[in-house]
């Protein structure tokens, strides 16, 4: 009789122990959804910068407003700032397709 309250105590704590593991999986699984939200982000604001950048050197460049060095550091800093800013307000929609494509990639992988 002694064994089988032994053998309930661990089971008990057992379950408990993969109950507690349960939630620390959720926990990380919403982390890394969080993450993955916000790498799909990064990625569409670089897509859409780099779509500025090729569109700037489409445009000729006079000699009137030709600011050298300094004016192609400006216009690329200000490139990556609308990049962000329309990434960041829901963009082409490039962020979602990555995001859901990363969240495809991930299995559920039992407990054990």
């Amino acid at each position: 009789m002694m064994m089988q309250g032994s053998e309930r105590v661990f089971q008990v704590s057992t379950e408990r122990e993969l109950s507690d593991l349960h939630v620390l999986k959720s926990r990380a699984q919403k982390a890394d959804e969080k993450r993955m939200r916000e790498v799909a982000a990064e990625f569409e604001s670089l897509f859409v910068q780099e779509l500025f950048k090729s569109m700037r050197r489409t445009i000729p460049k006079s000699d009137y407003l030709n600011g050298g060095l300094r004016q192609d550091i400006f216009e690329d800093m200000l490139y990556q700032e609308y990049a962000r800013k329309i990434s960041h307000s829901g963009g082409l929609g490039l962020g979602d397709m990555v995001y859901r494509y990363l969240l495809s990639t991930q299995k559920e992988k039992p407990l054990e």
